[in-house]
């Protein structure tokens, strides 16, 4: 069977093609089993040009390479170099991978590329008639997640792809099924507006859990989720729940009872560029009374976590030393507080009281900070955990990231119910 992923991320099939006869496929995205694929499937992609003016279109993604661990992160496979026990990567326009697309017709391109199991962004790049180029344009007919009360929209489209252990390997981080879409038992995602510490309008995106019941007698655990910096001022509070796939991966978690239903809320810190002081103010005076007045979730240390990626993991590093007492959990990867910071972790109170997860790609730029934060915890005798992934600074491991988090550290489902 082909398992095709449209604009609703819901799995719909078809019967399978004998070859790459694009005719046979409808624009968007389209996954599906191959025996003659490296990995097992192939995507195969078709763009519909909507201005019918393109001289060329480019399929790209910067997660579409895949390294090893004994070549590093200075030898990436393209996705048809693909060999079992592999692991996706990138993150940067170095190892940004592009496929010029064939052209099908007056507005319609395609090209096939060989995927490994997990979620992927990408994007396209067409070249216009006067021969500029406009990028980062996402898939009109699987399109990005959209802020529907601001009307930003994040930045990419995805494609989803199974795991096979027989193509694909039965290492540690091989199987990332976790981060699919499921067919049922689906949580869903709000986007709202609130006025902000600036005092603007800035959005937020909610995942809200299968069955969520606002009359509930006991509150919603919730965890509140930075990203980092973007190539665009807005819109970063959608990129973990549309690239990072917040939703899938805690979808999938607690229905397999791995964790009892929780609130996600993502926010764009960005655009205070990472004062911390404002977003710090942002989170506690703004924020967290907006969620706390329209959502059913808990207003106790207990109940309430705090992780981020990258600049957003300085500022859950921040949190940490500055509000331990606020949240019982913390995440911190991809980057830590550095300098007098890192140097007085002596100075705050209270930081053995949370759990606390710190953890960076093993071609992560921001890998050193993170590793002398475990050893500054360490050295203090606070307990913590460490996690080192095979990925780099980008959406391969954040994803995992999470996915970890949510597994071993946050809330556990209560098995007598």
């Amino acid at each position: 069977m082909v398992c095709s992923i449209f604009s609703n991320n819901m799995f719909v099939f078809a019967s399978q093609s004998s070859g790459v006869d694009y005719s046979d496929y409808k624009p968007g995205v389209t996954m599906e089993a191959d025996a003659t694929s490296p990995t097992g499937y192939y995507a195969t992609f078709i763009y519909e040009d909507e201005t019918a003016a393109a001289t060329k279109v480019e399929l790209y993604s910067d997660t579409f390479h895949h390294f090893t661990i004994e070549d590093g992160f200075t030898r990436p496979y393209k996705p048809e170099e693909y060999r079992a026990g592999m692991f996706p990567a990138g993150g940067n326009a170095d190892t940004t991978y592009y496929v010029s697309m064939e052209k099908l017709g007056k507005n319609l391109w395609g090209a096939r590329v060989p995927l490994s199991s997990g979620a992927f962004v990408y994007n396209f790049r067409i070249t216009n008639p006067d021969g500029t180029t406009t990028a980062r344009l996402d898939d009109p007919n699987n399109p990005t997640l959209i802020n529907t009360a601001t009307g930003i929209d994040s930045l990419s489209s995805m494609v989803y792809v199974p795991y096979n252990s027989k193509t694909m390997g039965t290492g540690e981080w091989l199987d990332r099924s976790v981060e699919l879409p499921r067919k049922n038992k689906n949580g869903k995602v709000e986007t709202v507006a609130y006025t902000g510490a600036a005092g603007d309008t800035r959005g937020l995106a909610v995942y809200l859990p299968h069955g969520y019941n606002e009359n509930r007698k006991k509150p919603y655990k919730v965890l509140y989720l930075s990203h980092g910096t973007s190539g665009d001022k807005f819109g970063n509070e959608l990129r973990w729940m549309n690239e990072g796939a917040v939703a899938n991966i805690t979808d999938n978690l607690i229905a397999d009872g791995t964790t009892e239903p929780f609130v996600v809320v993502t926010m764009n810190n960005q655009d205070f560029g990472w004062d911390y002081e404002k977003i710090e103010e942002d989170q506690f005076e703004y924020i967290m009374p907006y969620i706390e007045a329209n959502y059913n979730v808990h207003d106790t240390p207990e109940g309430r976590a705090y992780a981020g990626l990258s600049a957003g993991g300085i500022t859950a590093n921040r949190m940490y030393f500055h509000h331990a007492d606020e949240f019982d959990y913390f995440g911190i990867w991809s980057y830590a507080v550095t300098g007098d910071e890192l140097k007085n972790i002596g100075t705050y109170s209270n930081l053995d009281n949370p759990s606390v997860m710190v953890g960076a790609g093993t071609w992560d730029f921001g890998l050193k900070p993170v590793q002398d934060l475990d050893n500054a915890l360490t050295e203090k005798g606070i307990d913590h955990s460490y996690l080192e992934i095979p990925a780099a600074h980008d959406w391969e491991v954040w994803q995992l990231f999470y996915a970890a988090f949510v597994e071993d550290h946050l809330w556990k489902a209560d098995k007598d119910k």
